[in-house]
């Protein structure tokens, strides 16, 4: 019989999922609206590029915002009122693509970009908590969840715009459900206690770096692999593979699946042989996969590397956290704050290199060659101190 302590962790565990889960639905309502909201606002693509790019700005403006809202109020109220805020910035969003103001549509991306990423933080906090309290590895399977979010969000978003749903009732609707199901996970949280947080110095220590970079190389990998799935992967085997644009999509479809899984069964996979050897063996199959996508001849064997590279990234990224969170010499959420700050800067820098390296060459080649990042991530692995 379960003991009350086990009751709460396994509450825990559950409502850090939920979370996680919450944070990925609400975006992915708007991105699925997303050829919608372009034609309301009467503006070319390469305007709407530039506007929508603002979620991401507002992300990396956090900077170290999310650690010292975290030692100040914990996970459990910046995850909610982080998620609040979120949403209502979404809504915010949708009032400007209703009047028509790219401004207004621009700032609301902004703020919800922002507070999207002092969640995401928090989130990861709390789940790096949960999983040091149940002395066993979660976290890969909490970050599964937010998998499932994106995709009920953009199933929402999918519907809603079929049903003729108003966007702005739309995206009311949906933060209140996602607010109230944030709350409700919330309120399963685990504690901070007062003073426990404090401890670690606040500076960087130069020392600090021999760890950090590893792991921030580990992450960046990780998110190549889901920005090549978002915003190539359709290109790739319509220009280069012959494949008809209307199914295009199936390339991002198979890399998501396989990432959901490896997350299934990937807490089980570090659990058993340990994390330094599954992040190899991971980041093996990041680089394998990357150059099976971009030379493959045949889309089968395309999409065969598209889902090699779901499963390889899967607990790339879940990994990053746990090993930030443990590094000697930082504050408490310093390491998670900056892993966190320094991949939504990667973020605005990945697709346009290459967009750009495909320019002076070809996407096959760009794409090859930017999985010399997951080769140095190796390499950084493969050389870091174990003690972290």
């Amino acid at each position: 019989m379960a003991t009350p302590e086990r009751v709460r962790l396994r509450r825990a565990r559950v409502a850090a999922t939920v979370a996680f889960a919450v944070n990925g639905a609400m975006p992915a309502t708007l991105l699925a609206r997303y050829a919608e909201v372009r034609s309301a606002l009467d503006v070319s693509t390469g305007l709407f590029g530039i506007l929508i790019a603002a979620l991401t700005v507002g992300a990396a403006l956090t900077f170290s915002v999310p650690g010292v809202l975290l030692r100040r109020f914990g996970s459990r109220t910046i995850a909610v009122s982080g998620t609040v805020a979120t949403t209502f910035a979404f809504v915010l969003a949708g009032v400007g693509v209703m009047t028509g103001n790219v401004w207004l549509f621009a700032l609301g991306l902004l703020v919800a970009g922002f507070c999207d990423s002092t969640v995401d933080v928090a989130q990861n906090a709390q789940g790096l908590r949960v999983q040091a309290a149940l002395g066993k590895s979660v976290l890969t399977s909490m970050h599964a969840g937010w998998s499932v979010g994106a995709a009920v969000g953009g199933a929402v978003g999918t519907l809603a715009a079929t049903l003729g749903v108003p966007l702005v009732v739309h995206l009311v609707i949906w933060a209140i459900v996602c607010s109230a199901a944030m709350a409700l996970a919330g309120s399963q949280f685990l504690p901070v206690h007062r003073g426990e947080d404090e401890e670690a110095p606040g500076r960087i220590p130069a020392s600090v770096w021999k760890y950090l970079v590893p792991i921030l190389l580990v992450a960046i990998a990780g998110i190549l692999v889901e920005d090549i799935g978002n915003n190539w992967s359709a290109v790739l085997l319509n220009t280069e593979r012959g494949v008809d644009a209307a199914q295009s999509g199936v390339a991002l479809t198979t890399l998501l699946s396989a990432q959901f899984v490896g997350r299934l069964f990937g807490d089980a996979a570090i659990d058993r042989f340990g994390r330094r050897p599954t992040l190899i063996a991971s980041l093996v199959g990041i680089l394998a996969s990357l150059n099976l996508i971009a030379w493959a001849t045949e889309p089968w064997l395309t999409l065969l590397g598209f889902a090699l590279a779901g499963v390889s990234c899967a607990v790339t990224v879940p990994l990053a956290y746990s090993l930030a969170d443990g590094i000697p010499g930082m504050r408490a959420h310093s390491g998670v704050t900056l892993l966190a700050w320094i991949m939504r800067v990667a973020t605005i820098g990945l697709t346009p290199a290459i967009g750009g390296i495909s320019a002076l060459t070809s996407l096959p080649a760009a794409i090859s060659l930017m999985s010399l990042l997951a080769a140095a991530a190796l390499a950084a692995m493969l050389w870091r101190p174990k003690k972290s």
